[in-house]
Order: structure tokens, then sequence, then C-alpha cells
């Protein structure tokens, strides 16, 4: 094995404005698929405020984000299977977050949803 296959890595797409973190692009990405190995799906990531941090089903965290170049708009994020230990840090209010655009569907209703990839405090 390579040295980048043991690192870890996450490779970005690069960081979408605020306008572009919506639904509307959230569904067009989804629709691209099928996203699989050899093609996987984009992994964008910018500088976010982390407003809120909460542990949800024990080992995911549930997370309310600002993009720091507009602190007004705000995103419904999700982090599967961290550390419980480590996170939620409520020592970290800004961070380096790679995230992909999923479209969450919940009792009835449908918004944007980041799928958080990768939160380095800043």
């Amino acid at each position: 094995l390579a040295d980048t296959q043991l690192r870890g890595e996450v490779l970005s797409d690069g960081a979408l404005a605020p306008r572009q973190l919506g639904l509307e692009l959230a569904q067009r990405l989804r629709e691209g698929g099928p996203w699989g190995q050899h093609f996987p799906e984009p992994v964008f990531d910018g500088e976010f405020a982390l407003l809120e941090q909460r542990l949800v089903g024990g080992k995911h965290l549930k997370l309310k984000l600002a993009p720091a170049v507009d602190p007004q708009q705000t995103l419904d994020a999700i982090w599967f299977n961290i550390d419980p230990a480590v996170w939620p840090r409520p020592d970290v209010s800004r961070a380096q977050v790679a995230y992909r655009l999923d479209v969450n569907e919940f009792r009835g209703f449908i918004n944007l949803q980041l799928m958080v990839e990768q939160i380095n405090p800043l």
C-alpha cells in the first residue's frame, strides 16, 4: 500500500459559495449518481462556525453550522460514527469542515443536510 492509502486523506472538490449551499444542488448531485468506488460522490470543504453540537444515537454528532463568509446562513449537518470521547467539543467554535451535500427527508420535510466527512478545529 502507498502512504496516501494509509493516511485516510479526505480529498475535496473545493469550497462552495454560500448561495450554492442549497437543496437544489444537493438534489442535482443525488441525480448525478450512481456514485461508487472509482466514481466518488463530490466532497466539498469550507470554514464554518459551529453553532450547535449534540450527540445523537450514542455515536453521531448533530451540528448546526454557519459558513464563515455568511454567518447568517445556518445549515444542518451530521457526522456519523464519531468518537464520543472526543466529540462534542464545546471549546471548538470554528472549524474547517469536509462534507457532502445530502437531501434529508424526515417526517414529511425535505431540507439540505451536510454529511460531514472530517472536522479540523481552527
